[in-house]
């Protein structure tokens, strides 16, 4: 999806880039065929130069990566411990959500949105034509739908729209006009620019330039009605008396389309001088450098191993609980309370422990010999874990001190009288 919002930019950049030259130096020029090939040619190019890479064209030519085929990674971990036991849930929010994902929904939602919008604008045109017709001809190779309604004429692929008022009035200058439309496949530039439109909807630009691409098919349909011998002045006068029509359809050729300013205008304007085509090389310079703007440096390939160290930080958030003892019997004790439980209970414990040395695990016997109870240290508290019959088979272990810590010195059977209560 990514790719889509990628792609939508980029031709946005190239779409803007060709036009915005040819709206200072070629827009008023009166060569209206070499202009509609123009404005083709910005559409095309914003649809392919985005997708074209040419690593050969890169401004850089350095390698910005080398990839390996096998990588071996060593991973060392580091453990972060959070002393709090959850994290803000406002926080969470914002490290969950992508804004990305909302940018490339609303991006696509939109090109839905303009394609449903254009495809139901020629759904309707086709049903117009047929929809409340008074009579229909074939004329040569284009179909003529006559309608009694008052609706301004147009044309779309081979088909011609006009009232009965118009077919009588001016039906020659009119039908003229819409056949030059269709001899010059203008419906077919049309869908292009829909399809454009559709991909670029977000930038308003497009929609200028859908009519600097309506403004070129109206002066090459006026420049052919007046190619055929019809009268420049009487032909002006019906622009004009036109002007003031009816409803017209978006997707159609209409006959009053554009300003009638602009369209007298470039009739009555000399015909450009040939340097001025020397103008539309612009477009070749700007294509070559947009290729050079987007295409990617060659990436050399290193087929050696390498040892990669990455370092990962593994956050681990520990919930600490506050411990708070509740002494019952003699089940847990501090290092003082345990040795003074000793020295009450277990007699001879005060001759082979001092205060400190003791260990993390004692067993101890009772007075009577009968049984053998079993105390650790756990979050320096003395915990009793088990009491079992104390028998014949038990052992003692004697310690010693080396360097001021216990070691296991020995290990012998205890006989009930050792050690007692």
């Amino acid at each position: 999806m990514n790719d889509i919002f990628i792609y939508s930019v980029k031709s946005s950049l190239v779409l803007t880039m060709l036009y915005l030259p040819y709206m200072l130096m070629l827009r008023k020029e009166s060569f209206f065929r070499m202009n509609r090939i123009i404005l083709l040619s910005i559409l095309f190019f914003s649809l392919i130069l985005p997708v074209c890479n040419f690593s050969a064209l890169a401004i850089v030519n350095e390698p910005v990566a080398e990839a390996t085929k096998q990588v071996y990674v060593q991973f060392d971990t580091v453990k972060v411990v959070s002393n709090s036991s959850a994290q803000t849930a406002s926080q969470s929010q914002l490290e969950f959500f992508d804004w990305s994902m909302l940018l490339h929904g609303i991006l696509i939602l939109g090109m839905v949105i303009m394609a449903l919008v254009r495809l139901l604008q020629m759904t309707r045109m086709h049903t117009m034509m047929r929809l409340g017709c008074l009579w229909s001809k074939t004329e040569e190779g284009c179909t003529i739908y006559c309608h009694a309604g008052d609706i301004s004429p147009f044309s779309w692929m081979k088909s011609i729209v006009i009232n009965e008022n118009d077919y009588h009035e001016n039906g020659h200058q009119i039908i003229l006009h819409e056949k030059g439309h269709i001899l010059c496949h203008h419906s077919f530039d049309i869908l292009l620019l829909t399809l454009v439109q559709t991909l670029l909807w977000w930038n308003p630009l497009v929609y200028i330039f859908g009519n600097s691409l309506r403004d070129v098919h109206e002066y090459e349909a006026d420049n052919y009605v007046l190619t055929a011998g019809v009268n420049t002045q009487e032909y002006q006068i019906l622009l004009i008396r036109k002007a003031l029509g009816t409803r017209t359809y978006a997707f159609a050729n209409n006959f009053k389309h554009s300003l009638v300013k602009n369209r007298i205008t470039m009739m009555m304007k000399k015909n450009t001088n040939k340097w001025a085509y020397g103008k539309t090389l612009y477009l070749i310079l700007l294509v070559a450098l947009a290729l050079c703007a987007f295409a990617s440096p060659k990436t050399e390939v290193n087929n050696a191993p390498q040892n990669v160290k990455v370092k990962q930080v593994k956050k681990t958030t520990i919930e600490t609980v506050e411990i708070i003892p509740q002494i019952k019997g003699d089940k847990l004790y501090t290092d003082a309370e345990f040795q003074a439980m000793m020295n009450k209970q277990y007699a001879e414990c005060k001759k082979h422990f001092g205060s400190n040395s003791l260990s993390n695990k004692m067993i101890l016997v009772d007075k009577s010999g009968k049984y053998s109870t079993t105390y650790e240290k756990k979050n320096d508290w003395w915990v009793k874990v088990s009491k079992e019959p104390f028998s014949s088979t038990s052992y003692s272990t004697h310690y010693k001190k080396v360097n001021g810590k216990l070691v296991e010195a020995s290990q012998k059977a205890v006989t009930p009288q050792l050690i007692k209560k």
